[in-house]
Order: C-alpha cells, then structure tokens, then sequence
C-alpha cells in the first residue's frame, strides 16, 4: 500500500472501469465537496489533501495497451472510479481553459492524464465511455445523455465548469495564476492511497474493509462485495473459483446495464429479488445484511444450507437477478422494445400514471418473467395489468388508502407466481376480490353517484380525467392523440366550468343558487382538461364556449372534453346534471371489478402497516 499523487498514480497504467461495477454516481453534494477540497488547496495554502483509497486489480493475463506511443498496463479500478473520474473532468475543464487563455504548454499534460488519440488514460464502463472522452476532448457530447449515468456526468462536467467560469470573471488578471495553481494542486497535491490486489475474488473482502470518502455503496455492490467475499473463502479449487467470480461479474454487468436504462433503483431491484427468491414477507427484509443469515449465504457456518446447496443458490441468484433487472427496466421504463407490447405498454403507463407501483413491483417482474417465457399468456398478463391499474385506481386514488395496502398479499402472490404454484386466473380473480375489500363496490358506487369535492384529490382528479380524454377520442374522436399529454398536467390545466369566484352580477349568480353552488363547483362534472385555464378566468359560460375560430373557447378546443361541453346552451344545473350522468356512468364501467365465481374466499393478511390503512394517504380521499 503507497501513498501517491496523481502523476506517479498515472505514470504508468492505463485505468479502467470493469463493466460490472456501477457508473458514474457522484451528485451535488460530492461535486461541491471536492471543489471546496482543491479549493482550498490554492487559497489556503494547504500542503496536501488526502483524497482517498485508489484500489486496482492487475490480471496477470491482461496484456499492455497502446496509449499513444508507450505500451501501458491495463489494471480495473476496484474502488475509487467517482474521485478518479471527477479528478479527470476537472483537469479536462482546467486544462482546456488555460489553452484558452493562450497557455498552449498545457496542450502536453493532456496524455499524461486525460487521453492519446481515442482511448483515455481512465476507461469509463457501459455506456458512459464514449460521453466520458467527448467531454474530455471537446467539453460536450456528441449524443444526447440518455441514461442515468450519462446525465450525471455530463452535469458534473457542466458544475465544474460553471465553478471555473465563475472564478475566472470574478479573479480577473489573477486568473491564469489561479488555474495554474489549481493544476498543480490537482497533480500534485491530491494524495490517494494505492492498493493493487493480485486475486479476483479478494477484492470482495478488500470492498468489506474499506471506508472510503464519497457515495455510500448501495446495497447492490455491497452483496456483490459480499459474494466475492464468499468465493475467497469458501472455494479452493481454482477453478470453481474462477467460474464462480466470471458469473457474479457478468450478472452484475448485466444488471447494471439494465439499471442504466431504467427509472428505478438498485436498492429496489434487489429487494424486488429477495422477495422472489428469499422471503415474501415484507418485515423479513433487512437489505443485503439479510442475504448472509445463514438460511440463504452464510458465510462460515454450514448447518442450515450445506456449502454446496449455497454454492447453487448464489449461482441461481446471481443469475436470477440479472434476469430480475431486465424485467424491472421493461416495467419500470417501458417502452415499445424488449418484447414491450402495444397493450403491455398501454397499461404498464396507465399504472404509472396512478402514482402508485412500488406494492405490484415483484408481482409484475414474475409475471413478466414467465409471460416472455411462454408460461403466461399474453392475454392473461395484459388482465392482471388490467386489476392491477383498477386497484390502484379504486384504493389508492379513489379511496385515498396508505400506500402499503396489500402489500403483504402482493409480495406473497409474487413469490407464488415466480415459484408456479399460484395459476394465474385465481391470482387474477384475488386481485379483484382484494380491490373489493380495501374499496367495496357498493362504498365506490355510492361515492361515485352524488357529486364530491373532487378537486381536493388532486392526482386522482388528473389521472379520472386524462382517462376520460382517452375514452372520448377512442369512441369520438377517431382514435386520435390526446392533445395535452399526461407530463404536461398540472392544477392550471384544470379549468373549473361553473367558476370558483363568480362575479356577483354575473349571469352564474342567477341560475345557480349558493347550496348548488357549494355542492357542485369541486364536481368530477364541473371540471375539464384545458390548455386555456388562465385565459378563461370567471367569464360567462356564453364566452369560454365560444364559436369555431375563436381562441380560446370551448368550442374551438382541440381537447375533445371542451369541445363536448360546448355542445351546451348554458352551464345550469340542470347540464352539470346531464355530464354528471354520462361521467358516472362511464366510471362504473372504467373502472369495475368483476366476481369471479370460481376463486375461493382470500385469506387476507392484514399487518401491521396496513393495519392504518383506512386513513388516507397523502392523495386525500374523496
């Protein structure tokens, strides 16, 4: 173990990040951080700053790589990729501004740490290596950041280079000084702490003992870290050490790749793995310290799994999940490919859009998994999206219950499903008969059948509306569009008919009297979708309808609810009654839970998080 400073750590390697490691992470925190640390290097004068642990693993098999002129050892960065890569972006906007400046000396530094021709002297993984050497040559990227880690790095670079914008105005004469310090400090002065492991699978138990400054690690890399760990100690043979290490590596790729193109987390995507492969029961999850209870991986004691039982398992796993994240990125991000379907996407959106998947999650993925398997019909899934969107619908929006209600059923039917001793048409039919019991039919009827301030329940409002949108432009509307997209809602796309202030001399004030008033104006049947909520203010009825050519009105709208309303002589009770009508009918259908004859009564399990669940959650009940 030394103790080095950029230039001696970069004279003689090629650094890279091994794909199955996680991407770029650092946020704001860590940016801000580190500029404060270099900093104060230059305007306080401080000798040096201990910047970190830099842990390497050198394949002896790996040969050397051309860089520039010079043949260079390739070692993988084990730990200490976030300060390397950040250092490398900081020297690459410091740099680039001093030749700016006329400093063209600099132009020499640029291979000793940045890059020679196309390959960099630090090798990002996945997809951010391309994006890494065009901020490090040019200062943008040639693509448009797409994935997580692309976004991050393209935004550490621009708050980096947003600091030395900022310093250069406010410095003035002093600046080219003050960028030439900077760099001394960064290759100079920055003291990392270097670590060369010989053998793949310590670096697992290295990971164990290591507190490094930065990001925590998330419970995805410390099982990985974990499981190598495992492998150290557990397998003497070289060669089932070796094929263990090659899987858990690529299962971790994988999994990070898919990670990349998804909206989820890590932490959730291997919850989501546990659940399926260990325990459904939501209180039994304590993160990656639950994997190494001696019932799944333990680590030493071998009585309640055998070595070789948990030699398989973590095969399995390690396997399972990989598989797991590419399912989680399809629900959770989906779009029309990996096998997304039309009706898939349809309905995966739909869920979405309710605000509320986190309980569906593991039952989604093991759906999914034996959908694209064969196993599962594609009707049969497209129907449990189908239960699963009116359950989120009728108890979560509707009904405003907690978030957690039937988590404990979800996360059992999950495990069910995955292991195929739940058929899918019972499961099909449990959901709806566990919508009815968070939300009866009659209580949702009933609530539905008089009007209600709906205005309070405010997603609720958004998504009932957007859907009835849809509905009109399927049955209506030839098919089209909708013209406001679902991103674009908010409460000024909200218009209330019947206005919330009426003037008093208004025309409102003569056909609606005060307890009409009261009762209706925060209806489902007094709201409508519009793009003209401002422009539309406490006019009279006669003007917000308005006539063809005339912006904004009604009548002119390109949102097909307006355009209906339109249709309306006046807006009196007596029409709020008539939309009222046509709106609940179209709710009882929309959103209706079938009884399925064939499915024995549900032993529903009520825990202690769900025990509250009929107060509401943070969308108020209606």
């Amino acid at each position: 173990m030394d103790k080095k400073s950029l230039t001696s750590l970069f004279a003689e390697s090629i650094f890279q990040i091994p794909d199955y490691q996680r991407g770029y992470a650092w946020g704001e925190k860590q940016w801000k951080d580190f500029i404060q640390d270099i900093d104060a290097l230059v305007d306080d004068k401080v000798r040096s700053h201990y910047t970190g642990t830099v842990v390497v693993y050198a394949d002896s098999r790996a040969g050397a790589q051309l860089y520039g002129i010079e043949n260079l050892k390739v070692v993988d960065v084990v730990d200490g990729q976030q300060r390397l890569t950040t250092v490398c972006l900081y020297l690459a906007v410091i740099i680039q501004a001093l030749i700016r400046q006329g400093e063209t000396a600099f132009e020499s530094a640029i291979p000793k740490y940045l890059y020679a021709g196309a390959t960099c002297r630090l090798i990002l993984n996945n997809d951010t290596a391309n994006v890494f050497y065009d901020l490090l040559k040019t200062g943008q990227a040639n693509i448009l950041p797409q994935s997580p880690h692309q976004k991050l790095i393209t935004a550490a670079y621009k708050r980096l280079q947003e600091h030395i914008d900022g310093q250069l105005k406010e410095r003035g004469e002093k600046g080219i000084a003050y960028l030439k310090e900077l760099y001394h400090a960064i290759t100079q002065q920055l003291s990392f702490t270097f670590y060369e492991i010989d053998e793949v699978s310590e670096i697992g138990m290295t990971f164990e003992l290591m507190n490094s400054r930065g990001k925590p690690l998330t419970e995805l890399e410390l099982l990985k870290n974990y499981l190598m760990h495992w492998v150290s100690r557990n397998e003497g043979d070289l060669a089932q050490r070796t094929m263990l290490t090659k899987i858990i590596n690529k299962s971790w790729k994988d999994t990070y790749t898919n990670m990349g193109r998804s909206s989820g987390t890590e932490d959730q995507c291997l919850r989501i793995a546990w659940t399926l492969y260990c325990s459904h029961t939501p209180a039994n999850w304590k993160g990656y310290e639950g994997f190494k209870n001696d019932e799944y991986i333990p680590l030493r004691t071998f009585q309640q799994r055998s070595l070789e039982d948990t030699r398989a398992f973590i095969i399995r796993f390690a396997e399972g999940l990989a598989d797991i994240s590419r399912h989680y990125a399809s629900i959770t991000s989906p779009c029309t490919t990996d096998a997304v379907s039309k009706d898939e996407l349809l309905w995966l959106t739909k869920i979405h859009h309710t605000g509320n998947t986190a309980n569906f999650l593991p039952l989604m993925v093991a759906a999914r998994i034996y959908r694209v398997g064969g196993s599962i019909s594609e009707g049969d899934y497209i129907e449990l999206l189908k239960a699963l969107e009116c359950y989120g619908y009728r108890v979560f929006l509707h009904k405003g219950r907690r978030g957690n209600a039937g988590k404990t059923s979800f996360y059992r039917w999950s495990s069910e499903i995955f292991n195929q001793t739940l058929p899918i048409d019972k499961l099909i039919g449990w959901v709806h008969v566990l919508t009815r019991y968070y939300a009866p039919e009659d209580s949702f009827l009933a609530e539905i059948a008089k009007p209600s301030i709906w205005y309070k329940a405010r997603l609720c409002l958004k998504y009932t509306l957007f859907e009835y949108e849809l509905h009109l432009l399927a049955t209506e509307g030839q098919g089209k569009q909708p013209q406001l997209a679902w991103g674009h809602l908010s409460d000024a796309t909200i218009e209330h008919i019947l206005p919330q202030t009426p003037d008093e001399k208004s025309h409102w004030k003569d056909v609606w009297s005060s307890d009409e008033f009261k009762e209706c104006v925060h209806d489902v049947a007094n709201l409508v979708l519009t793009q003209d909520n401002s422009s539309y203010r406490n006019f009279e009825f006669i003007r917000k309808k308005g006539k063809l050519g005339e912006s904004p009105s009604y009548t002119n709208s390109d949102i097909r609810q307006e355009r209906k309303i339109s249709s309306f002589e006046d807006w009196t009770p007596k029409e709020f009654r008539v939309r009222r009508e046509e709106l609940v009918a179209w709710l009882r259908d929309r959103w209706k839970t079938p009884r399925v004859q064939s499915v024995a009564p549900l032993d529903i399990a009520v825990d202690a998080d769900e025990e509250d669940s009929e107060a509401p959650s943070k969308e108020a009940s209606l």
